[in-house]
């Protein structure tokens, strides 16, 4: 008896230091994505990096023996490092069918699990003040020249979709600057970010943003394939914890940037 007990012991003493090994590496934008991460640069900050960034990094406390590295990248390479198995994870991912190559979402009966989403953001079209463009929630008009998106971003092809010509720029203030420069009819961007460039910049004061919201949609923290496969109850215990401080965390997070 004693014996079953002290090996029960050392399995669990091995388990549990295992479990301790386990490091996720998270990649996310190198550009600004207001309030979510902060900073035009490859550096993770230290103050105020982002609600996304501090909720991703609260994972720890969630998920006990694991430890969160963060990583910045373009938005392209973030998810060829995901496909890789280079980064264990990478956020904020709207879902796309065609990103499964890159990676895994949370699932529920064999579909994407939005309530383990990491946050939903409302796209938005930005037009100078006074143009043409308009958009009435289906069909746009007045977009006698292509429509900027972020470069890679799913946005691009839900525009293509219906029927637009999109250029794609590497950042939003390049998109602006298209916009200011009279290269596109319209940008298309997230709310967050659109928003945010047009209070803090004055140079955008012509620009505005253009209602109702183009599309809405969750947005995710995906882990690689190879990480789901070496560390499946891992994962699913990650993208709980997510839920879990979204709701617990996420506003308050938010909230501090804006002030």
């Amino acid at each position: 008896m004693i014996n079953k007990i002290l090996l029960s012991f050392f399995m669990l003493t091995m388990s549990l230091t295992a479990q301790a090994d386990i490091t996720f590496t998270v990649a996310y934008e190198n550009k600004v994505q207001f309030p979510y991460y902060m900073g035009e640069t490859a550096k993770v900050l230290v103050e105020k990096p982002g609600a996304a960034v501090e909720l991703v990094k609260l994972i720890e406390s969630k998920v006990p023996g694991l430890k969160v590295e963060l990583k910045r990248y373009p938005w392209k390479r973030c998810l060829s490092e995901l496909e890789q198995g280079s980064a264990s994870g990478a956020f904020n991912a709207s879902y796309k069918e065609k990103r499964l190559k890159f990676g895994a979402y949370p699932l529920k009966n064999g579909s994407v699990d939005t309530d383990r989403r990491l946050t939903t953001i409302a796209y938005h079209f930005y037009k100078k003040k006074g143009a043409e463009f308009s958009w009435d929630g289906k069909t746009a008009s007045g977009t006698k020249m292509p429509i900027g998106a972020p470069r890679g971003y799913s946005i691009v092809s839900d525009l293509k979709k219906i029927g637009l010509k999109v250029t794609e720029a590497n950042s939003t203030e390049a998109n602006l600057k298209k916009l200011l420069a009279g290269r596109v009819s319209a940008v298309a961007l997230q709310e967050v970010t659109g928003d945010y460039f047009l209070k803090e910049n004055a140079q955008f004061n012509d620009l505005e943003k253009v209602q109702p919201p183009l599309k809405t949609k969750p947005y995710y923290l995906m882990i690689s394939n190879q990480f789901q496969t070496k560390h499946p109850k891992v994962a699913e215990q990650i993208w709980n914890a997510v839920a879990e401080l979204r709701e617990e965390q996420l506003q308050g997070l938010t909230e501090k940037y804006f002030q």
